[in-house]
């Protein structure tokens, strides 16, 4: 499955670039963003049996998550620094250094600068608008703010993994539940998507792609086709991509099939009644299809270390690649020559970069991170334990009582 999780962060990149990587239109980011709701869904089902507490499920997944984004956070950061220091383009940082009252309230400012540490609540953002002379305020279209609160984020794109991070926070509850409950959870969030676009209307980002109760729809769905696969094609042995010959073929098809595969929202949007939420409704529709197609693709694939690695790049790229387009860009601006290749140089250096860190940095401490992980759940076990059993006085009571 690591050539579609690459694909899809080179999706986004491609997106956010706003020129094709390759020849021809790749899915969209609020696909690709959603798709992969899914496959983290696949992965938490199946993995989070093996984890022996919630704790060490959430230490390893902190770690996890978090080592990678604070390096490359660092480097977004050291980046912003030296072009504003070179050529006076301060980049991510740009919006922070020029931040005024006279553009948005304090306590907006404070709470997307806080969301760029602790990654929680970026999704958060938003939600949220703190024009200047105005209360800190819930928004149903944040585009509609004078300076939008998302501008503070450092990785915009990091709202995604907000989104995430909730998520893993129920997962250890949700991997308990029967197969009906869960498809009782995808149920009511689906028809609270469908109730707020039908009825109240609210047919605009973020709430068709960022909003959390809606897309938990799409974590559990990729957690049912866990279950799937383990009761059809797990411990079988069947079909398996063995080595790099077949291996070649098997990109060559999926190429393919994902060339396939962008235009059939759009034949569906065509096609669909509601006309002001047939694109979201006909992305819906497609995610059904990838629910059953995740599951095949991860058994082709799974003694595949290529594809592994390959799959490991797809975190670091998607964090990393709005910077690198930053640079690029800016490059090419200094030298006067065209954008018409932002895209793919973008990607290529991504791509390499993600690839550098990852052998250098990050795959390094994947090999301790289980460990890590241990020693981290017992550390916060231990304390938990020890703020429980402490004497009343030591909680602030007055000792003369």
């Amino acid at each position: 499955m690591g050539i579609l999780r690459i694909y899809l962060a080179i999706s986004v990149l491609a997106a956010h670039s706003g020129v094709n990587v390759l020849p021809w239109p790749m899915h969209s980011s609020v696909e690709a963003v959603q798709i992969f709701f899914l496959i983290s869904g696949f992965y938490m089902a199946m993995i989070s049996s093996k984890y022996g507490s919630a704790l060490e499920f959430y230490a390893s997944r902190f770690l996890r998550i978090f080592i990678p984004y604070y390096t490359i956070l660092a480097i977004v950061l050291a980046t912003s620094v030296a072009t504003g220091l070179a050529f006076g383009q301060w980049l991510d940082l740009g919006p922070l250094i020029q931040f005024s009252t006279q553009t948005n309230g304090l306590a907006g400012f404070v709470f997307a600068v806080i969301s760029n540490f602790i990654l929680f609540f970026q999704d958060w953002v938003m939600f949220l608008e703190h024009d200047a002379g105005r209360a800190l305020s819930f928004t149903t279209d944040f585009q509609n703010s004078g300076y939008p609160l998302y501008h503070y984020l450092l990785i915009q794109q990091a709202w995604t993994i907000g989104t995430e991070l909730t998520f893993y926070l129920l997962v250890p509850w949700l991997s308990k539940l029967r197969s009906a409950h869960l498809i009782l959870i995808a149920a009511a969030s689906l028809a609270l998507r469908i109730y707020t676009y039908q009825v109240l209307q609210l047919t605009n980002d973020p709430f068709t792609y960022r909003f959390f109760p809606f897309e938990l729809m799409l974590f559990v769905v990729g957690m049912l086709a866990y279950r799937a696969y383990a009761a059809s094609l797990a411990g079988r042995a069947g079909f398996k991509i063995s080595n790099l010959f077949q291996y070649a073929i098997y990109v060559a098809v999926i190429v393919l099939f994902l060339h396939l595969a962008q235009q059939v929202p759009l034949t569906l949007h065509r096609s669909l009644f509601h006309r002001s939420v047939a694109r979201e409704y006909s992305f819906l529709v497609t995610y059904a299809g990838w629910a059953a197609v995740i599951p095949v693709l991860y058994h082709l694939t799974r003694n595949m270390r290529v594809d592994r690695f390959i799959g490991e790049l797809s975190y670091p790229v998607y964090l990393l690649h709005v910077v690198v387009i930053q640079i690029v860009d800016l490059v090419l601006v200094q030298l006067s020559l065209t954008s018409r290749l932002l895209g793919v140089i973008s990607a290529v250096l991504t791509v390499s970069l993600a690839a550098l860190l990852y052998v250098r940095i990050f795959r390094p401490f994947e090999v301790k991170r289980p460990q890590f992980a241990k020693e981290l759940a017992q550390r916060w076990s231990a304390r938990w334990k020890k703020i429980e059993t402490r004497p009343e006085h030591s909680l602030g009571a007055n000792p003369r009582e």
